[in-house]
Order: structure tokens, then sequence, then C-alpha cells
């Protein structure tokens, strides 16, 4: 029996000690790992990142608000939904709850939040940090129209689906005060078959009129929003375009006190149709 003993210690000792060294031996080639695969070169810039990225693909890229974050393409795309094309009916939105969700609000908060971070870029710093000021005006010109074309495109997407629901929710209340006329009315002649039906029926109802609606008060506000950006990323767009070539240049416009009488007379301003106008002479 003592040697029995000995026999189980000795089993349970080495067993420790293999389960703690390859423990260990787990954590050194995980710390390694993790070293190797986070280690960046110094000389990896936020303006060699951007220009990784084809100017034409360029709305897989985010560019971000300071210039200091910079999302990688893998991070666009894993991105787990996608703005919908399509007006979703009111029984596709009923019978995929989850799905409709991301399609009409995750994706669509996504989409302004990256849209927000374009246009508030600080141009100057997105300028002065690149070696080719121009390639970066331009890849930053590109970002702006595919933003402002998609957008468009989203807008009367958005603008459909909102008719469409306002059409379900006008029907649905229309059916709901039915619905609650004639539940009265069985419940004060004690017909209880026909109350539970009513009753099945008005909740049913009851709860396709509260997605409607609040699907409805969401895409109202994403329209506004949307329109909101674009404004802005035109007049941005018309203003970058228009003074291009100071802009690569670094060239510094200093309009005096005395207006721009002068500095017209002298051909240092023009107007956006002036401009046109002389680039076509």
């Amino acid at each position: 029996m003592l040697l029995k003993t000995e026999i189980k210690d000795f089993v349970k000792k080495v067993l420790m000690i293999w389960i703690l060294l390859s423990l260990f031996v787990n954590l050194l080639v995980t710390y390694f790992t993790n070293i190797d695969s986070t280690s960046v070169s110094a000389q990896d810039t936020n303006e060699q990142t951007f220009k990784k990225v084809n100017s034409g693909y360029l709305w897989t890229t985010w560019v971000a608000l300071s210039l200091n974050i910079w999302t990688k393409f893998k991070s666009a795309k894993d991105t787990p939904v996608s703005l919908t094309t399509e007006v979703l009916p009111i029984s596709f939105i009923l019978a995929n709850k989850t799905v409709s969700r991301d399609k009409i609000v995750t994706a669509n908060m996504i989409w302004l939040n990256e849209y927000l971070n374009v246009v508030r870029t600080d141009v100057n710093k997105l300028l002065d940090q690149a070696s080719d000021r121009e390639s970066m005006l331009e890849s930053y010109l590109d970002q702006l129209k595919y933003r402002y074309t998609n957008t468009t495109e989203q807008i009367n997407t958005l603008n459909q689906q909102a008719a469409q629901l306002n059409t379900v929710v006008a029907s649905s209340n229309q059916k709901i005060e039915a619905l609650k006329t004639t539940l009265t009315s069985s419940y004060k002649s004690l017909d209880y078959d026909k109350t539970q039906a009513t009753l099945d029926e008005y909740l049913v109802e009851k709860d396709k009129n509260t997605y409607a609606t609040t699907y409805l008060v969401f895409v109202s506000k994403f329209i506004q929003s949307y329109t909101l950006l674009n404004t802005y990323n035109k007049v941005l767009l018309d203003t970058l375009i228009n003074n291009k070539e100071a802009l690569v240049k670094n060239v510094t416009v200093v309009l005096p006190d005395s207006w721009t009488n002068l500095m017209k007379k002298f051909n240092l301003v023009k107007t956006e149709a002036e401009f046109k106008s002389w680039t076509q002479n």
C-alpha cells in the first residue's frame, strides 16, 4: 500500500510539472508572436497608409478627424452591415427584425459617422504631412466625390423607404381605431370569442404600427443628416477644386482691410464664374 501511495504521489508531481512547463512554453510563444505581429516600421506614416489604397477605392478607408487615426481596409471589410439599396417592406421588417434594424439604423449610422470624419478632416495637415501634395489632394477630392454621389443615392432610397412607411402608418392607424371600436363592442356584449380574436389582431397591428413609426423617425433623421452633410460637402468640393493650385503650392492669400477691390484689379482674386470664364478662354 505504501508503494502504491508513493507511485501515485510521483505521478501527480510529474503531471503538475508537465502542465506548468507546457503553460510556460505557451506563454513564451504567445508573447513573441504578438511582438512580431504588432511591430510597425517607424516610417509607416499616415500618408503611406493612405497611399496604399488606390484612389479609386478610397471608400475602404475612413479619413480621420485629426489625421492621427486611419482605419485599415480590413476594418471596413469586416463591418457586419452595409447600406441597403432597396426599400424594405413592412412584412420583411416584422419577419426579420434584427436584419432590418442593421440595414435601416446601424448601417446608416456607420455611414454617417464615416462621412462626418471625411468632411471634418484637416486638409492643411493632410497636405503638410504629404510628400506629394497634389496626389494627396486628388485622393481626398476623390473621397469627397465618392461620399457625395453615394449619399445622394442613399437619400433617394431613404425617401422611398419613408414614403412606404408613411403609407403603412396611415393605414395601420385607421385599422387600429376600427379594432378598438370592435373590441369595445364585443366586450360590452360579452362575446368572448370575438373579443379574444380582435384583441389578438389588435396586438399584431399595434406591433406593426410601432415598428413602422419608429423606423420612419430614424429614416427622416437620416435624410436630414445626409442632406446637411452633402450641402457642406458640395461647398467644400467647390472651394478645394477652385483653389487646387494654391493648395498644392501652399500659397496663402492675404485679404486686406480694404477688401478685394484692388485685389481684383491686380487679378489676384476671382469669383468662381470669373475663374471658369478665364480658364475657358
